[in-house]
């Protein structure tokens, strides 16, 4: 009696027991598959949202450099450069902005009143904004960025570039301002693709003001609020915008003082989770069925062993089922002896799979020798195997291709029952497929590097070298080093590392880095782009350098010639006006004495209109020979223009040393000039001033040497005037 009540309670509790395992297996696979339906939705929206912030970053730091390169030409132009100039078709701004985006540009001077406008409409007066007034305090280069608010009937708020002018003294000249529409990120922009419900929106960090677009519907708003999620990459909603739930994810850029933010919604994120939930359910509702069907017909029929034995009937078909499911093909080999010992092996039992593979069916196969059955498995060694396994009771498992009928690569594996061992076989061959096609992608990839003129290498996170290619094998084998699988510090050497460590703290953090180095006589342009793994995580970065020495040789070339007088071979007005500003500055540094000369050539025009422009230009150059020779061998002449020429005396003693040599000039000048057999008589007229360590800007100096050349003219010409506050000498016609 208590045998029969332990068996009417022990059925019935292990059924709940497994029926409770089944499903807490289920519900936490569910969860499971939720979780990780989140994370990757996550993943793919702040990727996204990543590739909507590079591409804003890239628009406003072409922005930046658009502001920079007009301070540049601002103060190279003295101020007088405009906006029609700098914003016109094919002009400076269209090298760094599309034309078609039609940049808003304003140019406001140092009182803060607008000067000049393009595309847009500007206030007039932005002397009380704090841009403005940050700007006027500032004495640095940056720009500045930040997300005002616009007027009614345009877009409620423009990302704003603004950079600090200055005069040729240095001083606050005023501002270049340009506005970018955060609308020209967000609409139509087709590297971002949502699914239906989707959202991309840009938002300003100061202002809350932001610009999305879900589906076509553009939108702004100054009410949305999201705050941090679970993860650093992930936000929350925390205002209303439409009802639809989504997760979102965002990227900031702080240097711009925006987020980009880019939105799934749940639906489209965790379909897939949700078609593999109600599966899991529905598969375990259907087990907890069969088991509770099993366990009552257990339970009812326990008294009979018919009915036991039909139970233990469907178990076993229940098993056969599974095993034909399996991927593998499944042998059960009986061991045939004969007067030598064991001959063959005869197939026991052999599962679906495993009969397709013998090609026939399985009632067929039963009972069979495998050695009969399958020739093959004899010539090429497998009963060998079998009875080696079978006798030493060690199981074996290996790879290997076939050689006989269509190519294919198995798995094998070999394991002793009693009286015989069971086989699985698997076929593998796409597996291997897939690692013979990924060896031969990276060996193209490897052939592409090593042909790459650049020096390409990777440093993994403990700044350790797992990969160069051959241009930089060769840099490397200059050097006598040897670089893979060796540290960063000790390939670099201690110097040189401690002038990268921080380019190479920089690309750990996760930046893209560019920077140039010079090695001797040889110039470089270095990248570290950082590989991050499937959770953004940096895991090393790789190095880029290319060789950019004979850019910077004809970069150096062509500067020299464009401060060359390609005429008299004298330096031009920019070369001038180079060595005038270095030698005030080094006057100042070191409290010495230096002259500036303003020259002409008297009645050169009669001389030009009479013999010709070939006659004229033989006259100037001989004229800049005669002036070079009257000079010391460290001053400075120059040809401005026309038959205007400057000298620039550096490192006086006195005062007189200058008007002597002015004088030495006047008199070298009345000798006649033979120009190929014609014989010219000129003049020459000079103005002559002096500079110690004045507040006076190189144009003010220059002035001031002009008007005394004014004031030799008016003397009656072939004579020179000297600023009285300095000259020793009476400067009169009278040279000897």
């Amino acid at each position: 009696m208590l045998r029969k009540l332990y068996r009417a309670i022990l059925l019935p509790s292990f059924a709940l027991v497994l029926l409770g395992t089944m499903w807490a297996a289920v519900l936490y696979q569910v969860r499971q598959e939720r979780v990780a339906a989140w994370q990757e939705g996550l993943l793919h929206a702040h990727g996204q949202a990543r590739t909507l912030a590079d591409n804003a970053s890239y628009l406003l730091r072409q922005a930046d450099h658009a502001t920079q390169l007009f301070k540049l030409k601002f103060e190279e132009a003295e101020g007088t450069l405009g906006l029609a100039e700098f914003g016109r078709p094919g002009g400076l701004l269209a090298s760094l902005i599309p034309p078609r985006l039609e940049l808003p540009v304003a140019l406001y001077r140092a009182d803060g009143s607008l000067a000049d406008s393009l595309h847009g409409r500007f206030a007039a007066q932005v002397a009380g904004e704090a841009f403005f007034r940050a700007l006027a305090a500032a004495d640095g280069d940056s720009a500045r960025f930040d997300t005002p608010a616009v007027a009614p009937g345009a877009a409620p708020w423009r990302l704003r570039v603004a950079r600090r002018l200055v005069d040729g003294q240095g001083r606050f000249a005023g501002a270049i301002v340009l506005l970018v529409d955060p609308a020209w990120f967000i609409d139509d922009y087709d590297r971002v693709q949502t699914a239906p419900g989707g959202l991309v929106l840009l938002q300003s960090a100061t202002t809350g003001l932001a610009t999305g677009r879900v589906d076509e519907h553009l939108f702004h708003s100054a009410t949305l609020r999201f705050g941090a999620g679970a993860s650093p990459e992930e936000a929350v909603l925390r205002t209303p915008l439409d009802g639809v739930a989504r997760l979102y994810a965002r990227r900031a850029l702080p240097r711009y003082g925006v987020v980009a933010i880019v939105g799934h919604t749940l639906d489209s994120a965790l379909a897939r989770a949700q078609r593999r939930g109600a599966l899991y359910l529905g598969a375990v509702a259907a087990a907890s069925l069969l088991v509770l069907g099993f366990t009552a017909l257990l339970t009812q029929q326990s008294r009979r062993l018919r009915r036991s034995t039909e139970a233990a009937e469907d178990a076993q078909r229940q098993l056969r089922a599974a095993v034909d499911a399996s991927l593998d093909a499944l042998f059960l080999l009986k061991a045939h002896e004969g007067a030598a010992g064991i001959e063959d092996f005869v197939l026991a039992d052999v599962n679906e799979r495993g009969a397709a593979m013998l090609g026939h069916p399985r009632a067929e196969l039963l009972g069979q020798p495998m050695g009969e059955l399958v020739p093959a498995w004899r010539t090429e060694g497998f009963i060998d195997k079998y009875r080696t396994v079978l006798a030493t009771g060690q199981p074996l498992e290996e790879e290997f291709p076939t050689r006989t009928g269509e190519p294919r690569w198995l798995q094998h594996q070999i394991v002793a029952i009693d009286g015989g061992v069971a086989v699985t076989l698997r076929d593998i061959t796409p597996v291997r497929q897939s690692i013979v096609a990924l060896r031969e992608s990276e060996a193209r990839l490897r052939t592409i590097a090593d042909n790459m003129p650049a020096m390409i290498a990777y440093v993994d996170r403990d700044e350790v070298y797992r990969f160069h290619n051959r241009s930089y094998q060769q840099e490397f084998a200059r050097r006598g080093v040897q670089a893979i699988g060796r540290p960063a510090r000790a390939v670099l050497g201690e110097r040189r590392y401690a002038e990268l460590l921080p380019h190479i703290r920089r690309a750990e953090a996760g930046e893209k880095v560019r920077f140039e180095e010079d090695e001797g006589e040889r110039s470089f342009e270095v990248m570290y782009i950082p590989q991050t793994d499937d959770g953004a995580r940096v895991i090393g970065f790789h190095v880029v350098r290319n060789d950019v020495t004979a850019q910077k040789t004809e970069q150096r070339r062509l500067l020299k010639l464009a401060q060359v007088d390609p005429l008299t071979g004298l330096a031009n007005r920019a070369g001038f006006q180079h060595k005038l500003q270095e030698a005030m500055q080094q006057c100042r540094a070191q409290a010495t004495l230096m002259a500036v000369m303003y020259l002409d050539v008297d009645r050169f025009k009669p001389v030009n209109d009479t013999h010709g422009h070939a006659v004229g230009d033989a006259l100037l150059k001989a004229f800049a020979g005669r002036l070079t020779h009257a000079l010391r061998a460290g001053d400075t002449v120059a040809r401005l223009g026309g038959d205007e020429f400057t000298v620039v005396m550096e490192g006086l003693r006195q005062p007189d040393d200058a008007l002597g040599a002015a004088a030495k000039i006047v008199r070298a000048m009345r000798l006649p000039f033979d120009l190929d057999g014609l014989t010219v008589r000129i003049s020459t007229s000079v103005g002559l001033a002096f500079y110690r360590d004045a507040d006076l800007t190189p144009a003010r100096l220059l002035q001031r040497a002009d008007e005394l050349l004014y004031q030799a003219k008016e003397a009656g010409r072939d004579t020179f005037r000297a600023d009285p506050a300095f000259a020793a000498l009476p400067a009169t016609s009278d040279v000897a």
